[in-house]
């Protein structure tokens, strides 16, 4: 039965972007990272480190964000994240298509057509808001973690605290918004420049009226990837 569990949470959890405003308790949250922190890590170093943003200051960190990105003001992630092109992250191939389409799914959702730019606009821009969420989960790793082999740790943890969450009946959605202005992050929440922010997760209850929750995004047929050697 257990098993049969996983594997639902599995393949229902998907992307949540659009919240209700309710505060998630402090115990649930604590509750969720550590029950997470279980993830297997290289040598069992468990790199991760958590910063939990609500309340007065994550206002203050949606409205910084949203005031660097309308500004113009340059990303400077502390990990290379995508190459860019503009705000929009440029793949090659079939990456991109597959980009191309989950931007064409959202928009054909949310009404907004190729040519309403302004709406394409205040859709980014709630992005950056971190789509509203009550709370953001930011993950760390200290800077003496200098190879890449610890970004994979932060993958897996990342994983289970989608999982965790979902079983304590929040919605979830991996933010790379929350880490473009790092600057603007250490001041507002308190990060030590000891530390590289690598990932945000916004975190809530599910708004299940508003459209764009019903997105369910597509993924490739397995045996198009997969490759036996025997």
């Amino acid at each position: 039965m257990f098993i049969v569990e996983l594997l639902k949470a599995i393949g229902d959890r998907k992307s949540i972007r659009a919240f209700k405003s309710n505060k998630i308790p402090k115990k649930a949250l604590l509750d969720i990272l550590r029950i997470a922190s279980r993830a297997p890590s290289g040598l069992n170093c468990q790199p991760w480190e958590f910063f939990i943003v609500r309340g007065k200051v994550l206002e203050q960190l949606k409205r910084a964000c949203l005031s660097a990105h309308r500004s113009g003001e340059p990303k400077t992630p502390d990990i290379q994240v995508y190459r860019m092109k503009g705000i929009v992250p440029k793949f090659d191939g079939i990456f991109n298509q597959r980009r191309v389409a989950l931007g064409k799914q959202i928009f054909s959702i949310l009404g907004i057509s190729k040519e309403d730019k302004e709406g394409q606009a205040k859709w980014v821009e709630n992005m950056v808001r971190f789509y509203d969420a009550p709370a953001a989960l930011i993950i760390a790793v200290d800077r003496s973690l200098r190879d890449e082999w610890p970004l994979l740790d932060i993958g897996l943890v990342s994983e289970n605290i989608l999982l965790a969450a979902q079983e304590y009946g929040f919605g979830t959605c991996i933010m790379r918004a929350i880490v473009d202005y790092p600057l603007l992050v250490r001041k507002i929440v308190g990060i030590p420049e000891s530390k590289r922010i690598i990932v945000g997760i916004a975190i809530g209850y599910a708004d299940t009226t508003h459209p764009i929750n019903s997105l369910r995004t597509e993924r490739e047929n397995v045996q198009k990837i997969v490759t036996f050697v025997e």
